[in-house]
């Protein structure tokens, strides 16, 4: 209750930029993407080849017969899962004058302040929900992930990072393993992941490019996605030293969307406080193509 004190708005809420849904394709899908998706990954490959019927001059002589073309393309079955972040309050419309779309206000404005965070921390870790007090991995593809896991109809949904750096490297060490990978694995503009903690030793280092507010990417051209919810967990998931963080790479991402769903549950209705449960949700699916790799890094600005 607000006892005697006059009822006023609050500060406004302004979302910080480059949220992982910023820095997504959103391709056209209907609705039953929220059963989960699969598409075709075509991998790495390419390569190159000679004539030997040009004339070779000098001391080296003719090259000999070219041996036949071998594929080198990788084309898997992949698949993503979705997942839906809320936020849950109770509310005492009672004696205030709030109207059922003011409550629905009310909690759509509390799903988007943490849902990018929530999104991202999901993205990362794999998990969504517990059992009991226990967390549950259930959000594939994700990035803190050392095991490849296929569903029964052999489609690829979670691929095992590969660690490149382990060591706690400069950071212009690290990110230049992972975009080296990222260039050699798919070719394309791809994501480097990093947690908000690292951001800075970037931008001090000045490997991070962009506008205050606009998109940020690397010298290289990949896209930088500083998550709030990233926690900088190993692809073991274990938590990082102080000092160090682990950063990701993967080729571009792609997501969907659910529009937001608020509802109140009247059979919640406690009678003896006058309030009401009010919940807000969304359901994400986000994937990415081909690579996926990890470094560890550390943090600060060296000396």
């Amino acid at each position: 209750m607000a006892g005697v004190r006059q009822i006023v708005d609050g500060p406004g809420f302004t979302p910080l930029p480059n949220f992982l849904w910023d820095a997504a394709e959103h391709p056209s899908a209907d609705a039953h993407w929220q059963q989960g998706v699969t598409w075709i990954e075509r991998c790495g490959g390419g390569g190159t080849v000679y004539d030997e019927c040009i004339a070779v001059t000098g001391s080296g002589g003719t090259p000999a017969a070219q041996a036949s073309m071998a594929s080198n393309v990788t084309q898997q079955n992949r698949g993503a899962t979705p997942f839906t972040v809320y936020a849950e309050f109770d509310c005492a419309p009672v004696g205030q004058g709030i109207t059922q779309a003011d409550l629905t206000d009310r909690a759509e404005e509390a799903l988007l302040r943490r849902e990018p965070y929530v999104a991202s921390r999901a993205f990362w870790t794999g998990s969504a929900g517990t059992a009991g007090t226990t967390p549950q991995t259930t959000v594939w593809p994700h990035l803190a992930a050392n095991t490849v896991l296929n569903d029964t109809s052999s489609i690829l949904l979670q691929t095992a990072a590969t660690q490149l750096v382990t060591g706690g490297e400069d950071v212009a060490v690290a990110l230049g393993a992972v975009e080296a990978q990222l260039a050699s694995c798919y070719g394309g503009q791809g994501a480097i992941h990093t947690p908000y903690a690292a951001l800075p030793t970037f931008q001090a280092r000045g490997l991070v490019q962009g506008d205050v507010g606009g998109p940020l990417y690397t010298t290289a051209g990949n896209r930088v996605v500083p998550g709030l919810g990233y926690d900088g967990s190993s692809p073991a998931g274990a938590a990082p030293t102080a000092g160090t963080s682990w950063i990701y790479g993967t080729g571009p991402l792609f997501a969907y969307r659910s529009d937001v769903f608020a509802r109140p549950f009247p059979s919640t209705f406690d009678r003896s406080e006058n309030t009401v449960r009010y919940l807000a949700s969304r359901t994400y699916l986000i994937g990415f193509g081909c690579c996926h790799v990890a470094a560890l890094t550390t943090l600060g600005v060296p000396t």
